[in-house]
């Protein structure tokens, strides 16, 4: 070793690890039930959870500023499987519901805590489009991180 240059530390191999790589994916989904309305879908996959931003446009609201809508969170339960627990970090009475389905879902299907966050707007929606709605997100979504999982 030369006394001119100062000693380098370098960490134990165990501590070091890779950054995380985030590969945000955006999608557009028509809704066929809901004509001119497209659901936005924004989905970033961490290793321990997954963060989902969804929001919707349709002809009528161009022009018009989306509300944040709710922001919800939903993680699997250990004790009852089929029943998610879940929580909502902020609420917009509009979308909480749609919000809570789509994380609760999410959370059971993927094993894995999930945000979502929400401004979704059906205009006066009947029931059988807004289960289309959850429907389309929740398989567009299981799509991707299945995808993601077998890189």
């Amino acid at each position: 070793m030369n006394a001119s240059q100062p000693p380098t530390a370098q960490p134990p191999s165990s501590s070091i690890s890779p950054p995380p790589t985030l590969h945000p994916i955006t999608l557009a989904i028509p809704l066929s039930l809901t004509p001119h309305t497209t659901l936005h879908l924004h989905i970033t996959i961490f290793s321990t959870s997954t963060l989902i931003f969804l929001t919707s446009t349709d002809p009528s609201s161009s022009g018009f500023l989306s509300a944040l809508g709710s922001f919800v969170y939903a993680m699997p339960n250990r004790l009852q499987a089929s029943d998610p627990l879940s929580t909502a970090l902020y609420q917009q009475t509009g979308s909480i519901e749609f919000t809570t389905r789509i994380a609760k879902i999410l959370a059971r299907r993927t094993g894995k805590p999930t945000y979502v966050g929400c401004s979704v707007v059906f205009e006066n929606p009947t029931v059988e489009e807004e289960v289309a709605g959850v429907r389309a997100v929740v398989e567009e979504v299981l799509k991707v991180v299945d995808g993601e999982e077998k890189r």
